[in-house]
């Protein structure tokens, strides 16, 4: 069997999971190429989890990594398809998956190749979650990645062909006093204004705008997924925007989670909306000090472990079944434990 897998990169817990499925193909002896796009591709961190795809190069699995910036207008980006199209007739695959790379899945389509698209964008526009305004982002969505069959990451069973997410394990502590603050869209000076009122707490704050220093309880770090990751693990609790990526981390770790989804991304309303119904996080509409003192005084929550073995779904992906996904969803979720 042989398989192209393509990918969106957005940072670095969506190239993670890539390289967890990447080394399940390779595991099962699926010949699988690999194309990486994206702007996020070009971090220092990102290019060590490359670094390990570009190594999975010996033995069945060839990896291909092309961190492409695809340009913007519609000429070239047609010009791209038609490119990609000619390449996927000669290299003969079985399947091409695509993790909202729509150049790829378009190309792919017009070359009469099955097209499986994954990720959580695809569970977010499923027409079984229902979300006032969502239908226009679900036809969207539908015609940017034509796709014959799709699988959804999030985090509860809603529909058969909805996964759990894919999650790294994680050894964590707890500091009580110790809070990870995530809010790359909000200003500095108001993150500062925010969490000085608070002197009994260590925030670490990370920004894009930030640099390593220390004012006060506040300790600034730069915008940097791994050192975020490292400083979860041993916190409380987690402020964030609704980021699927980072809440599934702290999901996964047991930390209490206080969101500020950003009300111009329909896919975080959504997500905020789903986490305050499973009463996993609480959530705040502005940079609310009431907010912040409520959330301190909560314990950490239950640990959701969705660590689940990638390798299932590339089983199924290797008995090409693919119109049955019922078996796929029974033994992903089965393992599911909150608690």
């Amino acid at each position: 069997m042989k398989v192209l897998y393509a990918a969106k990169i957005i940072d670095l817990a969506q190239l993670q999971q890539t390289l967890l499925l990447i080394k399940c193909f390779k595991a099962h002896q699926v010949d699988t190429d690999v194309i990486l796009s994206g702007n996020s591709l070009s971090k220092p961190t990102s290019k060590l989890v490359i670094e390990e795809i570009e190594a999975l190069k010996a033995g069945s699995c060839l990896v291909k990594h092309k961190p492409i910036r695809f340009t913007k207008t519609f000429r070239q980006k047609m010009a791209d398809i038609f490119t990609n199209r000619a390449h996927f007739k000669l290299a003969n695959y079985d399947l091409v998956i695509t993790d909202n790379e729509s150049i790829v899945a378009w190309s792919a389509k017009l070359s009469g190749i099955p097209v499986m698209a994954l990720g959580h964008h695809e569970a977010v526009n499923h027409y079984q979650l229902p979300f006032e305004g969502a239908n226009l982002s679900r036809i969207w969505q539908q015609w940017l990645i034509p796709a014959d069959y799709r699988l959804g990451f999030h985090w509860i069973p809603f529909a058969q062909n909805i996964l759990p997410p894919i999650v790294p394990r994680y050894h964590t502590t707890c500091i009580k006093n110790k809070v990870v603050v995530y809010l790359p869209s909000e200003k500095i000076e108001a993150i500062e204004s925010l969490f000085t009122s608070f002197p009994n707490t260590e925030f670490y704050c990370y920004h894009p705008a930030a640099e390593m220093k220390s004012v006060g309880n506040i300790h600034y770090r730069s915008d940097d997924h791994e050192q975020l990751l490292n400083d979860m693990k041993s916190c409380k609790g987690v402020i964030t925007h609704a980021q699927f990526e980072v809440i599934n981390a702290a999901l996964n770790m047991g930390k209490s989670l206080l969101i500020k989804p950003l009300e111009q991304e329909l896919v975080q309303v959504i997500d905020a909306s789903l986490l305050i119904k499973l009463g996993w996080a609480k959530q705040m509409h502005y940079l609310n000090p009431n907010a912040v003192e409520d959330f301190l005084e909560t314990d950490a929550k239950k640990t959701v472990d969705f660590s689940a073995d990638p390798c299932v779904l590339v089983e199924w992906i290797k008995a090409e079944q693919w119109h049955d996904v019922t078996e796929l969803h029974d033994s992903a979720w089965k393992t599911l434990k909150v608690g």
